[in-house]
């Protein structure tokens, strides 16, 4: 079954001058907060709304001639999932702005992933007045909170609420600094009500112009890291697990460089794009490079234990697939970034040697000390190039496993996994694309070619996150006019539909492919170990985790939310030609989704 909806096709954006406003008379509080968020240069700002900042949404609007401009959202978790996906695609902050308490604590989920991913999220909140001879009946009661920030203390990087208006500034310039300096994440600034809504009777002081607004990097012990290039010229077969240096675009390129000057295997556990999928020393995705390593170098790599354990998950039973006499490099920020809380540091990993420093400075640091070996020491380049030589003969033959893989099943209904990863990258391959989240149970990831840093901006989160990052993604790249792809799980789509309005309202064109498996079947799968476990009929694992009867059709759910949508498809023949289709709609500035219906693996 196939339909096609396009009746309401989105308008062109309205001019900016349509909402321009002559200045007024009278300055406000609010207008300070404004001039910074100017003065730092942050673009937008992705809401909720919320009478609790009336006065700095009066302000922005007018005062600021909606710059930053205002992205309305329908929940306070998409407000943040967008300024976090923006974020992350480029490294920019963006601000999420929030109604008190109430908005806070919608927000919540949103915010900690933010803060696991490294996320600089400028959180805009507010309160009632503190003030209480000027709070309204019952409202402003029940949305006040004795220290609001405590709420999500845990898993932001500060929090601070100022108590006049010439603390603004001050606070304001620490909360970005903060925010901004690694490893980065969210901040929330909370402004009273009564504070944002009174005159303002005299000038307040704005940091310098010149001052500079992040510190510097975090640079490596120069010791520290002769002695990494030591163990790894005397490694016979080192392994590098990278996750978040591809954060930094620029270390995308300076890892490649590692890698060849050391003939090193790299497992990017794709927090970010750290590493190039075709690039003949990618090991990504397999496990084998660890099992006969003497050396594992884990650069700004927080979850260096999955890649190399072996998980049985009904029991929980893990067995490490490194040999235990292997030497272990940590570079990174150690545990600058520990939670007393949440426990996403993980488990320690005892290495022999453990390097604080900024991966963006380290690495290319580290690629000189042995590029200088390489160029003095014969037997040293000799090793490099065989060992670069046996890892690319391994990747290429890993290659050509996955790609015979990817044929079996291909005519298959509904589509397999594979199958259509394969039909999306022929549509978009000759497009200057980019991928959101989901990786298609990393098939996307076997088949693709990332070739540039910005194709991908890492991996997707919990469900409920990624249509909401998947939008801030495209809206960090609409300006270059890049084919943005999001790979969209119907589960996680179903947590927040009307997510599809904003792209439309705010004119941000993507493309969204459904991966529609009709279920919860993540949980499913751990239903089915369960019931093997126990004895109970698998027949019922699927109780309270299917999403038929009745089927949603998303796409006249998109359509009704002003973009092009068409399905179900479960014939593979036709995605090609849907995807075609889609994507002419995406290039003349509409949104489009098409929903195809996926095997459940």
């Amino acid at each position: 079954m196939q339909k096609k909806h396009d009746k309401h096709p989105v308008k062109a954006a309205p001019r900016a001058s349509k909402y321009a406003v002559a200045p007024t008379r009278d300055r406000w509080a609010s207008d300070v907060i404004v001039d910074l968020l100017h003065a730092y240069d942050l673009p937008h700002a992705a809401l909720n709304p919320g009478a609790s900042y009336r006065g700095l949404h009066d302000s922005i609007v007018n005062y600021g001639q909606n710059r930053p401009t205002m992205m309305l959202c329908q929940h306070e978790e998409t407000a943040v999932q967008v300024a976090h996906g923006y974020a992350k695609a480029i490294g920019k902050p963006m601000v999420a702005i929030l109604h008190n308490l109430v908005g806070l604590l919608h927000a919540n989920m949103a915010i900690y992933y933010a803060y696991i991913d490294r996320a600089p999220v400028f959180i805009v909140g507010a309160t009632g007045p503190m003030d209480e001879t000027k709070r309204r009946p019952r409202i402003d009661w029940i949305h006040t909170a004795q220290g609001q920030g405590e709420a999500v203390r845990q898993y932001t990087k500060w929090d601070y609420q100022p108590h006049t208006i010439d603390g603004v500034p001050e606070s304001f310039a620490r909360a970005y600094g903060v925010m901004m300096t690694q490893p980065q994440g969210p901040v929330y600034m909370i402004y009273d009500a009564w504070l944002q809504e009174q005159k303002l009777e005299h000038e307040v002081k704005l940091p310098p112009a010149g001052a500079v607004k992040v510190p510097s990097r975090l640079g490596p012990d120069p010791e520290a890291l002769a002695r990494a290039a030591d163990m790894i010229a005397a490694a016979e077969h080192p392994v590098i697990i990278t996750e978040y240096t591809g954060r930094d675009h620029e270390a995308f390129h300076s890892l490649v460089e590692l890698a060849e000057a050391g003939g090193i295997p790299v497992y990017d556990i794709n927090a970010r794009l750290s590493f190039p999928s075709r690039h003949p020393l990618n090991a990504s995705l397999t496990k084998d490079h660890f099992r006969d390593a003497d050396l594992v170098v884990c650069l700004d790599a927080r979850d260096w234990e999955k890649p190399t354990t072996e998980l049985v998950s009904t029991t929980r039973e893990l067995a490490s697939v490194v040999p235990a006499s292997a030497k272990w490099i940590e570079i990174g920020f150690g545990d600058l970034e520990l939670s007393s809380w949440a426990m996403d540091y993980q488990r320690m990993n005892h290495a022999d040697l453990r390097v604080m420093a900024d991966t963006t400075l380290a690495i290319p640091m580290l690629t000189g000390l042995l590029k200088a070996r390489l160029a003095k020491d014969a037997k040293y380049r000799a090793r490099v190039k065989a060992r670069a030589a046996q890892v690319a003969a391994k990747t290429n033959a890993r290659r050509e496993k996955w790609a015979a893989q990817a044929k079996e099943g291909w005519d298959a209904s509904p589509i397999t996994l594979p199958r259509l990863a394969s039909e999306v990258w022929n549509a978009i391959r000759g497009e200057d694309w980019v991928l959101t989240a989901g990786t298609l149970e990393e098939w996307t990831r076997k088949l693709w070619d990332f070739d540039r840093p910005y194709r991908h901006a890492g991996r997707s989160l919990g469900t409920a996150t990624q249509l909401g990052i998947s939008l801030g993604v495209a809206l960090a790249h609409r300006e270059e006019k890049r084919l943005v792809v999001d790979l969209q799980p119907d589960g996680d789509l179903m947590f927040d539909a009307g997510a599809l309005w904003v792209a439309a309202k705010h004119r941000i064109p993507m493309l969204v492919v459904m991966y529609n498996n009709r279920a919860y079947y993540n949980d499913w799968e751990h239903q089915i170990r369960m019931a093997k476990l126990r004895g109970t009929p698998v027949e019922r694992a699927h109780i309270g985790m299917d999403m038929t009867d009745p089927d949603p059709d998303f796409g006249r759910l998109a359509q009704s939310m002003g973009w092009y949508g068409e399905g179900p498809i479960d014939d593979p023949k036709k995605v090609a030609a849907a995807l075609k289709r889609a994507i002419a709609k995406v290039k003349a500035g509409q949104p489009a989704l098409i929903d195809t219906i996926t095997q459940k693996r």
